[in-house]
């Protein structure tokens, strides 16, 4: 425990001396936050003849609820950029503290915090109907979200050798994993499951049906969560063979 203590306030401080950290860890949630409270009182009213935005409320906070933890896990790859560079990943091979603990815990630190935002998130941003949303059976979903933190990280960490190709495999996943969303605002029907290899379309499914029925889809959550599991542990095993 004290080992993990350490570990979180060394981040901490690695986190503070980078702007660009600092601004993705405290800035990035609060603008989103911001952006939606925008959206819902300014924006949604002056375009809805135009373009009824309101009726897609649950799509626009599905979309944030995809940004949130991509902000953590680009933190949390860069850690690990600079740690691979600084051969601390190699040190710790002969270190009494555990290699595969310490990756552990590093992909999970920030998921902590994902799921922090993902808590608050729902009713800050105004984007959710309080009268209808059950935070108790959002939690899990939350919970599944926040998951996809070290999926990405790991993604990004194992397959980039530098922060240039780490910027790009960024963009490149942050396009693929926006595209579930176009299944539930064109009203896809069957048709959205073309999209069920994308790890994070499970998250969505399960979020939607919160968001339209106050009730939790235990049948794609559990598929959610077997699946970032299995592809969580197939990525470390990876991540450890070519570090």
């Amino acid at each position: 425990m004290v080992f993990v203590l350490k570990l979180a306030v060394n981040d901490l401080k690695n986190i503070i001396r980078d702007r660009m950290f600092v601004f993705l860890f405290f800035a990035y949630p609060v603008m989103l936050i911001v952006i939606s409270r925008i959206l819902v009182h300014i924006i949604a009213p002056r375009i809805e003849d135009m373009f009824p935005i309101a009726a897609n409320f649950s799509v626009v906070f599905m979309f944030f609820s995809i940004a949130i933890p991509m902000i953590y896990s680009f933190i949390v790859a860069f850690l690990i950029l600079d740690e691979r560079d600084e051969h601390l990943l190699t040190v710790l091979r002969v270190m009494p503290i555990s290699r595969n603990s310490y990756l552990i815990y590093r992909m999970f630190f920030m998921s902590l915090f994902a799921f922090i935002a993902l808590l608050l998130f729902p009713p800050l941003s105004g984007l959710v109907d309080d009268t209808q949303f059950s935070f108790p059976v959002y939690i899990p979903v939350a919970i599944l979200f926040a998951l996809f933190t070290p999926v990405i990280a790991l993604m990004v960490s194992t397959f980039a050798t530098n922060k240039v190709q780490a910027f790009a495999i960024f963009k490149i996943g942050g396009t693929v994993f926006i595209l579930p969303i176009f299944a539930f605002f064109l009203n896809l029907g069957d048709l959205k499951y073309i999209f069920s290899p994308i790890p994070n379309f499970w998250s969505l499914m399960t979020l939607n049906f919160v968001l339209q029925n106050g009730t939790i889809d235990i049948v794609h959550l559990v598929i959610g969560f077997v699946f970032h599991i299995v592809l969580l542990a197939v990525l470390f095993y990876i991540f450890n063979k070519k570090n």
